[in-house]
């Protein structure tokens, strides 16, 4: 293109300084050098074809719904451990002529019956009594059977409200004095008046730290938005990326407290470098669900950047060589984007041809493999035309199938792989200490496919059911 222009100004000169005659007499040459000045300008390299992404595809919310079940019998020895020897002391004999202590007698048992949590509380009594002429003492037992009702403020604070039921005794106190006879019927009165600030507050402080929602459901609100490494083989994470999040409420039966977490989320997962942990957002405030079960259906936004299957299509590619008679070219270097739904791959070879070569091919799912395959992957038709000039020899070597198969590989393995660790992730998965998330995979589907500017975007569908176990409470 130099000599282009020196061609100009050096005619140029000429015009201006030579008549009209003469000019007329160089124009043929001046027109000759510049169409071969023109020619040697022309490209030797196919084009590049223009990056550019349409992002018309609509991220679905997914709802998870996770069923809590916490045995009864949990709950029953957690209180026995924590509920024991003296539950409550009235030292003062000058107020009402009685001094009574009360102890755990046995094991609190502990029954379901509809929306209640029933508890049998054995007590031992120890009593002084001041008969006038003397004190006087005695020992007893009494049961006094309780009941618990649920429910959940907005904040996730586990409310209950423990009441008595009722009473019986177990040994009526009786003294050896003759004479004296205790008031059986206001040493019951004053052991429930007693149990009502002392058992009762008990039980409801006991419940409530044993069933600490605000923990539990603010540890596993936090976890989602941390990523999860579920194939390190492929450098696949998971991130759950809840919306929102409220429980169906409370159910007892078949000596189970159960109820269901039901989370809207937007699961993603992406394939490539461990992406930044999200700053959770605030807790939502509680809200009750309508009733729901363990089944469920997620769909997933799975994104494999542009740099990670490079870095898997080199690990396959780069180095290979493929032939025709004498001539030969060897894979230095693979780069992948999108135009429009296209993916295009750019493959830059030395050898008998020093360049890039361009192939384009749409991302599609394919039901019958359940995997997502580069339908049609070709050369460009600048780069089809360009061989056909320069390089033919190229267009019937196997170079074109060697990168469809790569690349249908690095999908397919990476699809197959995520369900795997996906279901022995869900098999025993701890949220925290005492609960542990358990589950089924049933099956994992590919939706579709879509090209973005940060990578391949895969949607899936994934099924199955959970349910979340809460064990040793003590």
């Amino acid at each position: 293109m130099k000599l282009f222009s020196m061609e100009i100004v050096y005619f140029s000169a000429l015009i201006d300084t030579k008549n009209a005659n003469m000019s007329r007499n160089y124009f043929p040459f001046f027109v000759i050098i510049l169409i071969l000045t023109l020619s040697s300008c022309k490209t030797t390299k196919p084009v590049r074809p223009m990056e550019q992404y349409d992002d018309f595809f609509e991220e679905k919310t997914s709802i998870l719904n996770i069923p809590i079940r916490i045995d009864a019998k949990e709950l029953q020895y957690s209180l026995n451990q924590q509920m024991d020897g003296l539950l409550y002391e009235d030292d003062n004999i000058k107020d009402d002529n009685l001094m009574v202590k009360a102890s755990k007698k046995e094991d609190i048992e502990l029954e379901i019956d509809s929306q209640l949590v029933k508890y049998k509380v054995p007590l031992a009594l120890w009593i002084k009594y001041d008969a006038g002429i003397t004190n006087v003492q005695a020992e007893g037992a009494i049961a006094l059977d309780f009941k618990t009702a649920f429910t959940i403020q907005n904040n996730w604070e586990l409310e209950t409200t423990t009441e008595i039921v009722s009473f019986d005794w177990i040994q009526k106190p009786k003294v050896k004095l003759i004479g004296v006879s205790l008031p059986i019927g206001f040493i019951a009165d004053l052991i429930l008046n007693n149990s009502k600030s002392t058992i009762t507050k008990a039980i409801d402080e006991q419940v409530k730290a044993n069933l600490d929602l605000p923990k539990v459901i603010g540890d596993a609100w936090k976890q989602m938005h941390d990523p999860l490494l579920i194939s390190p083989e492929y450098n696949a994470w998971l991130t759950v990326n809840p919306t929102d999040i409220g429980m169906t409420p409370l159910r007892l039966d078949d000596d189970k407290i159960t109820s269901t977490v039901v989370v809207q989320s937007k699961p993603r997962v992406m394939i490539g470098q461990k992406p930044a942990a999200q700053d959770p957002f605030e807790l939502p405030d509680f809200e009750y669900r309508r009733d729901t079960n363990e089944d469920f259906e997620i769909n997933i936004q799975s994104e494999i950047t542009y740099e990670e299957a490079e870095r898997i299509g080199k690990m396959n590619l780069v180095g290979e060589t493929f032939s025709s008679g004498k001539r030969a070219v060897t894979i230095q270097d693979l780069n992948m984007y999108g135009k429009g739904n296209k993916l295009i791959v750019s493959t830059k070879m030395t050898g008998s041809y020093n360049g890039e070569i361009y192939m384009e091919g749409k991302p599609v799912y394919n039901a019958q493999k359940n995997t997502i395959d580069i339908k049609d992957l070709d050369f460009t038709l600048d780069t089809r035309n360009f061989l056909y000039k320069s390089a033919s020899w190229l267009l019937k070597s196997t170079i074109k199938n060697k990168v469809q198969e790569n690349l249908d590989f690095l999908l397919d393995a990476n699809m197959n792989d995520l369900k795997d660790q996906m279901a022995k992730q869900l098999e025993n998965y701890p949220i925290t200490k005492g609960i542990t998330l358990k589950g089924e995979l049933a099956d994992l589907a590919i939706q579709n496919a879509y090209l973005a500017q940060e990578g391949i975007k895969v949607f899936l569908s994934i099924s199955g059911k959970l349910n979340v176990d809460v064990t040793g409470l003590n």
